[in-house]
């Protein structure tokens, strides 16, 4: 795999968690329940954390 690929790959993970939260969104709206919107962002959650551990590891390897 190429490097630049595998650096943007939890950017594009964190963007696509947010378009998650748009559509539970939309979801909600048209179901008026909770549970779409509850799933999409834990979904969007979990998808952040690949770009947390990697802004953490560019941290680490400056100091």
């Amino acid at each position: 795999m190429n490097n630049t690929s595998s650096r943007g790959r939890p950017l594009r993970l964190w963007l696509a968690g947010q378009a998650t939260i748009l559509g539970g969104a939309a979801a909600m709206a048209w179901t008026h329940s909770f549970i779409p919107m509850a799933l999409a962002g834990s979904a969007a959650l979990m998808m952040t954390v690949p770009l947390v551990k990697a802004i953490a590891a560019g941290k680490r390897i400056r100091r």
